[in-house]
């Protein structure tokens, strides 16, 4: 992964100020035609074009910075770093070793040396491109720079893994950004786990689903499938009476522009279904592209997204299409360094701008995905559900927050919904005390599924003699729940449900979180 091996002298005391270099991203990705047929050419010309690119000065940089630790995962070298002030920054390199997953014996195999050589298919420089775009539809972001590090003394006991190689300088979302508008200012910035927890036990915070929309939908844009939720952070605001407003920051832009099917043996890969998120950036986006360019955010989408209406989406959609004008998406690529813009850029700028067209219509795509099983969470606090059946084909459900006595306090979440859309509802109560009351002088089509929880649950269900087809159904314990429910409504008493399976921390072992 070293750009440049270590030289046989080393300054002491080391001055970059102004210094560059002009170097390739990855010069070992230079194969023969007929290594490129069969595997792909992919970004390989940028990768092997020589670029310049500005060495690290750690001791002037950002004000000073200190090396921290080592983070990341082990296909990424990611060093942690901090100014006087206390802010950190993360060097994240370039170039990744994937081949790290395999076990040690088979490092050096070709197998390996594959594995390695697929990194081509992710556009090196792709991640410079975003902030502009991000800005201006809206959406947190960083705002790497590309920098050289040096074989530098101050790198300390990080010099070996570090020095020589290309990297991306960017602030690390965590922490107080009050003074950082990209991330909206915020006194704090969270981890998933910490936000997603805090959501889950507490109906007071809420994490921004027109805010997070936004987001997803460039990632869609984009093309980046690697949005599982250890790739977001969330800025973190008071609510003006109790809880938190979570909004979120995406980060980790390897995969976006992502390109693999350019070659016989990728090609086959594909076909086999072995990475299905493993979609090629290119100008049409279909709904099978979106079921795989997806596939790793989709356990935050449907956490998320469920309070979002179908115009909620159109809106959101025009408004990201709109304010990613042609301009923007010209001005957002001169971003790269100026080799790899004039290599690259065009035909990649032609398709973003199709895939941008098309946004309205892949949005509905995918919110139809969704909408099919629909999924309401409540939190560990006690909730009421009001479940009307307004017609065969439509349910209506509104989420209140009550107090210990019952008494409705909040409405937390209102929507419709139709068959047309969807099949099923799936309701969970989680921990606390919680309400259901299902009303109706119809039979609903839609499928309406509760899961109670931990806590001292109550059901009601008014049938009025209707002969419902068993569409509704309750799984819970018997032990301190009330069920007031006719013939009609499906009841599965399960003693065995462990009671963290449907609480807050049951509930977190949906996602892949550190």
């Amino acid at each position: 992964m070293q750009q440049v091996p270590v030289p046989d002298q080393i300054a002491t005391t080391p001055d970059y100020t102004d210094s560059t270099i002009t170097i390739a991203a990855g010069a070992h990705y230079n194969r023969g035609p007929l290594h490129t047929f069969l595997y792909g050419k992919h970004y390989r010309p940028a990768w092997i074009t020589p670029v310049q690119v500005k060495v690290l000065d750690i001791g002037t940089a950002k004000g000073g910075l200190t090396p921290l630790e080592l983070g990341g995962s082990r296909q990424t070298i990611s060093l942690r770093l901090e100014n006087h002030e206390g802010t950190e920054y993360v060097l994240r390199s370039v170039d990744k070793e994937p081949a790290s997953v395999l076990p040690e014996k088979w490092q050096d195999s070709y197998i390996a040396n594959i594995i390695r050589d697929a990194n081509t298919a992710m556009h090196p420089y792709g991640a410079l491109v975003i902030p502009v775009m991000a800005a201006a539809v809206g959406v947190y972001h960083t705002k790497p720079e590309l920098v050289y590090v040096p074989h530098d003394p101050r790198l300390g006991k990080y010099m070996g893994t570090t020095g020589g190689i290309m990297a991306l300088l960017e602030r690390r979302p965590t922490g107080n950004q009050a003074d950082n508008p990209q991330m909206g200012n915020a006194k704090d910035v969270k981890s998933s786990r910490s936000a997603l927890e805090e959501r889950l036990a507490d109906s007071d915070s809420r994490l921004d689903a027109r805010f997070y929309l936004r987001a997803r939908l460039l990632d869609m844009l984009l093309g980046d499938w690697s949005r599982h939720e250890d790739n977001w952070r969330w800025a973190e605001f008071s609510n003006k009476d109790k809880g938190y407003t979570y909004r979120a920051i995406p980060r980790d832009r390897d995969n976006a522009f992502y390109k693999i099917k350019d070659g016989p043996v990728p090609w086959l890969f594909l076909q086999l279904g072995f990475k299905p998120q493993y979609q090629t950036f290119q100008s049409k986006l279909t709904r099978k592209n979106l079921e795989g360019l997806n596939r790793s955010g989709r356990n935050l989408d449907e956490l998320i997204l469920t309070e979002l209406s179908r115009q909620d989406w159109i809106e959101i959609s025009d408004s990201v299409k709109h304010q990613l004008t042609d301009a923007v998406i010209e001005n957002a690529f001169k971003a790269m360094p100026d080799t790899i813009y004039k290599l690259t850029a065009a035909p990649m700028i032609s398709m973003l701008k199709s895939r941008r067209n098309q946004l309205t219509q892949v949005a509905l795509s995918y919110y139809s995905m969704l909408a099919a099983q629909t999924d309401i969470v409540g939190t560990d606090k006690h909730e009421r559900f009001e479940i009307e059946v307004l017609s065969p084909e439509q349910v209506q459900v509104l989420e209140y927050k009550i107090g210990k006595d019952g008494k409705k306090e909040q409405l937390l979440s209102a929507r419709t919904f139709s068959k047309k859309e969807t099949d099923a509802l799936n309701l969970y109560g989680l921990n606390g005390d919680d309400v259901f009351i299902v009303t109706g002088h119809v039979a609903s089509a839609i499928d309406i599924n509760i899961w109670g929880g931990a806590g001292e649950d109550v059901y009601q269900v008014q049938e009025n003699g209707i002969k419902s087809g068993k569409r509704i159904r309750i799984i819970d314990s018997r032990y301190s729940n009330t069920f007031h429910v006719g013939r009609y409504t499906s009841v599965v008493i399960d003693d065995d449900i462990a009671a963290k399976k449907f609480d807050a921390a049951g509930w977190l072992l949906h996602y892949y979180l550190n």
